[in-house]
């Protein structure tokens, strides 16, 4: 059996905004509660110092700064671990990025809870990508779409069993990985 490549989504994650930026879009911002290093954001923070905002550990606050920014225009991605994107700042996720329907991406690592969350907030679209494939895509998408979206991310690294040049990502559409008829797992 060969190596299987594997990849961490949260890389995944700072590759792609990078990649995006790199790309001319230059409405996209980068907004992290000083865990560039952890949420992997850093990347992103070392090509464009100019757009990318540290925060501090104040969540709820790099909620509103990001929702202020939505209505200027930009497309900030917010990062954090699950438990503050999610839980810490929860009110204002709510109130000043889910009711008004802004533009604000949240990129979150590390939680279970997060999806209750997360999912109970109206036009809140959630994705948990797979592997580095399906994580790309997913921010790919998430810049493309308007209105918010929460992401998550993994911390170690997950096997890549995806075929980039044969996967296409849709938001709102399961795939089937395999055949079989002893038993069905959905995650």
């Amino acid at each position: 059996m060969a190596d299987v490549k594997k990849i961490a989504t949260r890389d995944s994650y700072g590759n792609t905004l990078k990649e995006l930026a790199a790309e001319g879009h230059d409405d996209l911002v980068v907004l992290d509660a000083d865990l560039a290093a952890a949420t992997k954001t850093g990347m992103f923070q070392k090509a464009y110092p100019d757009r990318h905002f540290d925060c501090g550990i104040a969540e709820g606050n790099m909620v509103g700064v990001a929702a202020g920014l939505a209505t200027m225009g930009y497309v900030p991605f917010v990062s954090s671990f699950a438990m503050f994107a999610a839980g810490r700042a929860f009110e204002q996720v709510r109130n000043s990025v889910g009711y008004p329907h802004l533009n604000v991406k949240i990129g979150a690592t590390q939680c279970c809870e997060d999806f209750a969350l997360m999912r109970s907030i109206p036009g809140m679209t959630v994705i948990c990508p797979a592997d580095d494939i399906e994580a790309r895509a997913a921010v790919r998408a998430a810049y493309a779409m308007e209105g918010p979206v929460y992401l998550r991310f993994g911390r170690l690294a997950v096997p890549v069993f995806h075929d980039e040049a044969n996967y296409h990502f849709e938001l709102g559409k399961g795939e089937q990985l395999t055949e079989g008829n002893d038993i069905a797992i959905i995650a």
